[in-house]
């Protein structure tokens, strides 16, 4: 009878087991599909805020390079696997893990997805937990969640999909379950108490992972300083209780060539030491943040000005000392400005004003601070005043492009022209471009005025009765966004100009960074059969394997090679000599620039220059001005070539 009992309760309590196991398993279910939504709503607003105007990303479907770097450092978020985000009417765009993101190409758009239609229309988050038998290549549980992406005004501009594994949380409650058949005893005691501490440790980790994303909504992730949003809204409440008393722009000193000279790991390594240096120099009370790149943000509390300076000067001090990091060493330092908060004054107020005492102390040789006063008020608003023009003559395509005669060097005979940029003021005198044209790259406005160079400059030149090439600089911001090749082949469609008539110069500094998306669009370039120059031959690091990888066609001898003929000319004539051996082997055209006096030019025509370039043949002019030779030293010497 005791046997009987005791197998009768064993699989009474066997099929209670089983069936707890079975409920508590959809209860799991039904918890980690609320979990899942609660999880992807998080890294969808994420995701939303980390990558740059994503509403724009959406509606080209075509990521920009630094789009494309957010893209890749998000894919591993958390326990999300894979996301998909698409557009306003439900059309896939970009998938994380498509291997046509490693060359910066779009997702082709397709058919709406029909979830992510359902979600536009109802605006509500939709997941389900899915057994990972359905598609190969995915985790054996994982939920699968739609979110729509919301603007400030509540207008639904996309949705997020995210893949969350939910393996682990399946996997640790199937263990412990599957046990209950076996030890009968210890599964009623399992069913009590494994679930719910299951149940704990899970929200646990739910509560990191959501706190995880908080942090990095609010602070950066490489320094741990504040971002700038957070810096704002807590700047602006200390503003307004009266214990804000300054506010201090800082940044690195030619942060560009550390990048440049030593990489990107040891750049990073910089800024962190950078952001300890702010944090022992400073109170705890005091606000730091890190509004993007080398850019620092440091509000004061309760100071007064000699205070604020203290601790500025200790700054400037304290990264003026060498920094180490493995093998490298970086002498650096900061310049910073200074504006102090006045009763009224408004927070957007006081940060242009602490720009303008930065842009002071860079003016006045870096390395030191300045304090907001009258003198940079005018400083400030004459660049303000600049901003302006810039903008209205973007906008109105208010320029004038220069051209410079390509003499062959043998036969004095014009074969092209190099366009030039002009701009002028509102009093009609010209803006030096080595003023706007830095001023224009901050702004994000060159990648317009490039675009209207090259389609206005193809158009003149096309109009020549000749054969003649026009030569066109490149700005970095242009290769940025990935449109520089469709850019170039309209302007060349729309001025029925061929191509080898073109050539694109540009700078190393393009180079740098070997992104993948510029190798590209170079790729397209040459294949479209535009030529390629690298300006500025030998004044940068004059890497030889960016000669051999992008098959340039001519190398351009820095202006400041032939101004040395006269200073030094046996060295000046080794390093071009050096130049012109290496222009042959790799079967490239080399170009002077600067000549400005016949010895110079009779001198480069020995030596063995293709083209010269320079005032002796004439200052840059329209196109009008420049047909005839009258402008010349010597017209007799210079024909146009037919």
């Amino acid at each position: 009878m005791m046997l009987r009992f005791f197998g009768f309760l064993a699989i009474a309590l066997s099929v209670l087991a089983a069936g707890i196991v079975y409920a508590t398993r959809s209860s799991v279910f039904e918890a980690m599909r609320r979990e899942s939504v609660d999880k992807a709503v998080h890294h969808a607003t994420y995701m939303a805020s980390q990558i740059r105007d994503l509403r724009g990303l959406l509606n080209s479907a075509t990521p920009a390079p630094d789009q494309l770097d957010q893209i890749r450092d998000l894919r591993h978020l958390g326990d999300v696997f894979r996301f998909k985000l698409f557009d306003a009417a439900g059309r896939l765009v970009l998938v994380s893990d498509d291997p046509s993101l490693k060359g910066g190409l779009p997702q082709v758009l397709g058919e709406p997805d029909p979830e992510a239609v359902k979600v536009i229309a109802s605006h509500v988050p939709f997941a389900e937990v899915k057994d990972g038998t359905e598609k190969p290549n995915r985790p054996d549980l994982y939920a699968e969640a739609y979110v729509p992406l919301v603007d400030a005004e509540g207008e639904i501009f996309g949705v997020a999909e995210v893949y969350i594994d939910q393996t682990d949380t399946y996997g640790y409650f199937h263990e412990s379950f599957s046990r209950f058949a076996v030890l009968l005893t210890t599964v009623c005691a399992l069913l009590f108490s494994v679930p719910y501490i299951g149940y704990m440790l899970q929200r646990r980790r739910a509560e990191h992972s959501q706190e995880e994303v908080e942090f990095l909504a609010s602070y950066d992730s490489l320094t741990g300083l504040m971002n700038r949003r957070e810096f704002l809204q807590r700047a602006d409440a200390l503003r307004a209780e009266g214990e804000l008393s300054a506010i201090c722009y800082m940044d690195a000193d030619k942060f560009k060539a550390i990048n440049d000279v030593h990489g990107h790991a040891v750049g990073d390594a910089y800024l962190v030491h950078l952001a300890g240096i702010l944090r022992s120099c400073t109170h705890h009370n005091d606000l730091l943040a890190r509004f993007g790149g080398d850019e620092f943000v440091i509000g004061f509390r309760n100071l007064d000005h000699d205070g604020v300076v203290a601790r500025v000067r200790s700054i400037i001090v304290n990264a003026s000392e060498e920094f180490h990091h493995d093998d490298a060493v970086i002498a650096g330092s900061m310049s910073a400005g200074i504006a102090l908060l006045g009763k009224d004054t408004c927070l957007d107020t006081t940060l242009s004003y602490a720009d303008a005492a930065l842009y002071h102390s860079k003016s006045n040789g870096r390395n030191t601070f300045s304090v907001y006063g009258e003198e940079m008020g005018d400083e400030y608003r004459k660049r303000m005043a600049l901003h302006a023009r810039l903008r209205q003559s973007t906008k109105e395509k208010n320029f004038a492009i220069v051209y410079q005669r390509l003499v062959d060097a043998q036969s004095k005979q014009v074969v092209g022209y190099e366009a030039l940029l002009r701009m002028k003021d509102e009093d009609g005198s010209e803006i030096e471009p080595s003023i706007f044209i830095p001023v224009a790259e901050e702004l994000g406005l060159i990648a317009d005025i490039g675009a209207w160079v090259i389609r206005k400059a193809t158009r003149e030149i096309a109009q020549l009765d000749d054969h003649s090439t026009v030569a066109i600089n490149l700005s970095a911001a242009q290769l940025c966004d990935g449109s520089l090749p469709d850019i170039v082949r309209s302007a060349l469609a729309e001025a029925e100009l061929p191509a080898h008539r073109l050539e694109l110069e540009i700078t190393e500094s393009l180079l740098l960074d070997d992104d993948p998306a510029v190798a590209y669009q170079i790729d397209c370039l040459k294949e479209m059969g535009v030529s390629l120059a690298m300006d500025d031959f030998g004044t940068g690091y004059s890497s030889l394997s960016y000669l051999w990888r992008f098959g340039f066609d001519r190398l351009k001898v820095d202006r400041s090679f032939v101004t040395a003929l006269d200073r030094d000319p046996e060295r000046s004539r080794q390093i071009i000599e050096a130049i012109l051996l290496l222009g042959d082997r790799l079967d490239m055209r080399v170009t002077a620039e600067g000549i400005e006096t016949r010895e110079q030019s009779e001198y480069l025509s020995q030596l063995g220059c293709d083209i010269l370039q320079g005032y002796l043949y004439g200052r840059p002019t329209s196109l009008d001005g420049i047909e005839t030779p009258e402008d010349s030293e010597d017209p007799g010497t210079i024909s146009r070539a037919s």
